[in-house]
C-alpha cells in the first residue's frame, strides 16, 4: 500500500505533457492545433510539457524581459536617430559632390595657356586630376554614407 501511494506521488510530482499537432497546408501555411488539420499535406505530433508555475521564476522572466524590450526600445532609438543624421548626411555629401563634378566640367575647358602647342600643359593636366580627386572622394564618401545606411535599414 505504501509502494502504491509513493509511485503515485511520484507521478503527480512529474510534469504533465500535452500533445499539439503541427499542420502544413496544402497553401504553405502552419498551423498548431489539438488535433492534425484534415486538409494538411502533412502533420507533426509535437509533445509539450507542462510545468507547474514557479512564482521566483516568473518574476526573474519578467524582469529579464521587461529590461530586454527596454534595452531594444533604446537601441531602435539610437538607430532611427543616427538614420536621421545619415540622411542630413547624405544629402549634404550628394549636394557637394554635384558640386565637384560641375567644378571638373568647368576646369575640363581649355583656357588661355593650357597649351604648349599641341599638348596640354602641366598645370591643366594637374588641375585636371585635383579636380578628378575631389569628385572621387566626393563620390567614395556619398557611398560609405549611403552603405551605412543600408545596413541599418
Amino acid at each position: 500500500m505504501l509502494a502504491v501511494a509513493g509511485l503515485g506521488w511520484a507521478l503527480a510530482a512529474m510534469p504533465a505533457e500535452r500533445t499539439l499537432y503541427k499542420s502544413v497546408l496544402p497553401d504553405g501555411r502552419v498551423v498548431y492545433g489539438d488535433a492534425p488539420d484534415p486538409q494538411a499535406r502533412r502533420h507533426e505530433k509535437i509533445s509539450v510539457e507542462i510545468h507547474p508555475a514557479d512564482a521566483a521564476q516568473t518574476e526573474a522572466g519578467l524582469r529579464a524581459l521587461a529590461m530586454t524590450r527596454q534595452q531594444l526600445l533604446r537601441d531602435s532609438e539610437a538607430r532611427a536617430a543616427r538614420l536621421r543624421q545619415l540622411e542630413r548626411q547624405i544629402v549634404t555629401a550628394y549636394a557637394e559632390l554635384q558640386a565637384a563634378e560641375a567644378e571638373r566640367e568647368r576646369g575640363s575647358a581649355v583656357q588661355e595657356g593650357d597649351r604648349q602647342g599641341r599638348r596640354f600643359s602641366a598645370a591643366y593636366l594637374q588641375r585636371q586630376r585635383t579636380l578628378e580627386a575631389a569628385a572621387l572622394r566626393q563620390r567614395r564618401s556619398l557611398d560609405a554614407l549611403l552603405r551605412e545606411r543600408s545596413a541599418l535599414l
